[in-house]
């Protein structure tokens, strides 16, 4: 399955205007085990804790436009890409400063939510 994030291309200031340009990057989802063993690896401390699953159940149903939750949901989503990018590397292309795109980001990362809770749940 594939699905697309709203990304930053640019952001700066020119002849004294600010620029700020998206586009869609596309993804391949990888609901496999691999997705349980990347969480594992790359956040170990969470790991100790949860699975990948419960915590994206979790992580779900908070609805705050704070940066610490867009930052947990963020850690799901990086882990359902099979991805050579670092976790800082996979952030820095999101923004958190423009308000418009932070909604625009929290929907599109509760749809994806959605879409993979949804699968996960089915197959239960």
């Amino acid at each position: 399955m594939k699905v697309k994030l709203p990304v930053v291309i640019k952001n700066e200031i020119v002849d004294k205007k600010h620029v700020f340009e998206t586009e869609e990057k596309e993804f391949d989802v990888d609901m496999s085990l691999a997705c349980q063993m990347r969480w594992e690896t790359k956040f170990p401390e969470l790991a100790e804790k949860e699975t990948v699953i419960d915590y994206a159940t979790r992580t779900s149903n908070l609805k705050s436009q704070n940066a610490a939750v867009i930052l947990s949901k963020l850690k799901f989503l990086y882990c359902l890409f099979d991805t050579e990018m670092s976790f800082i590397q996979f952030v820095k292309m999101f923004d958190f400063t423009n308000e418009k795109y932070v909604k625009g980001l929290l929907d599109r990362i509760q749809e994806i939510f959605s879409l993979v809770m949804g699968s996960s749940s089915e197959k239960n």
